[in-house]
């Protein structure tokens, strides 16, 4: 069911999406933050694009976008509304051209992620969700989403980075006896296949993810039945003078999520 705010990030990331399939071109310029962590002009100016338009449809709202960090923790602890926006999430797999990269747009109100959309420009599948639920549109089908029913952990199938994985992922991966693994870049791409049931875990033992990385994708696990805490079973804070989730993210269907936790949480070092 689409509401107004959630049809209008639907469009913008449809734009988006087009305008980067559009304008890319293979080989270009690639420099990198402070972090080690690529950006390009197509970083730029999608990110430009999405934080003009929702400026201009929502002005009394707060937007904080990877572009365009905001240092300001004290005005974003203190909104109502704040829309968090990446316009490549996967910007490495966007430059290595295999496609598993997306743009997404996340609103939280209070605190809590209650909108999401992330759309992947070359496969044309769109996921959103809003308080009515959660949904999948490509082409000129939808249909709900709802995470899977997969209870004994051994028999899950985890979600894995392609880039960024490490040897905490590996140690969990071996801990839980997880036995199937499906690869993929973007972090929001991960939460799709946990909606689709194509996944039941996604782990992250990584300091590297940011508010923007999860508050749409958060929006639209939730809203599917499943669940997104740090490495020690704590809920996400996207009113946190930090920008970073700095103890890790465990994403799953929410049905052995403490079980997880419990057998995780000391691996990560900083959790």
């Amino acid at each position: 069911m689409l509401d107004s705010e959630t049809s209008f990030a639907c469009q913008l990331v449809t734009e988006a999406g087009q305008r980067i399939l559009s304008d890319f071109q293979p080989g270009c310029p690639v420099s990198y933050k402070p972090d080690g962590e690529p950006v390009t002009d197509m970083d730029r100016a999608i990110n430009t694009f999405l934080v003009t338009e929702l400026q201009r449809r929502f002005p009394d709202d707060l937007i904080i976008s990877e572009e365009a960090e905001d240092d300001d923790a004290r005005r974003r602890a203190l909104a109502h509304r704040v829309w968090f926006i990446d316009p490549i999430d996967g910007t490495r797999e966007f430059i290595a051209g295999n496609g598993e990269f997306s743009v997404m747009i996340g609103l939280c109100v209070e605190g809590c992620p209650v909108m999401g959309v992330v759309h992947q420009p070359t496969t044309g599948k769109t996921w959103y969700a809003n308080r009515h639920g959660a949904w999948l549109t490509q082409g000129n089908t939808c249909r709900p989403l709802r995470v899977s029913s997969v209870n004994h952990i051994p028999d899950m199938t985890l979600a894995a980075s392609r880039s960024h994985r490490n040897r905490y992922l590996t140690a969990a991966a071996q801990r839980l006896g997880i036995q199937k693994e499906i690869i993929s870049g973007s972090g929001g791409l991960k939460i799709g296949l946990l909606v689709e049931q194509r996944a039941d875990l996604f782990i992250s033992a990584s300091t590297r993810s940011k508010l923007w990385d999860t508050a749409g994708p958060e929006a639209i696990l939730r809203a599917a039945g499943g669940v997104l805490t740090d490495f020690q079973g704590r809920p996400l804070d996207y009113r946190q003078p930090d920008l970073h989730h700095r103890a890790g993210l465990i994403a799953s269907n929410g049905l052995q999520h403490a079980a997880i936790v419990a057998q995780v949480r000391d691996l990560f070092p900083l959790a």
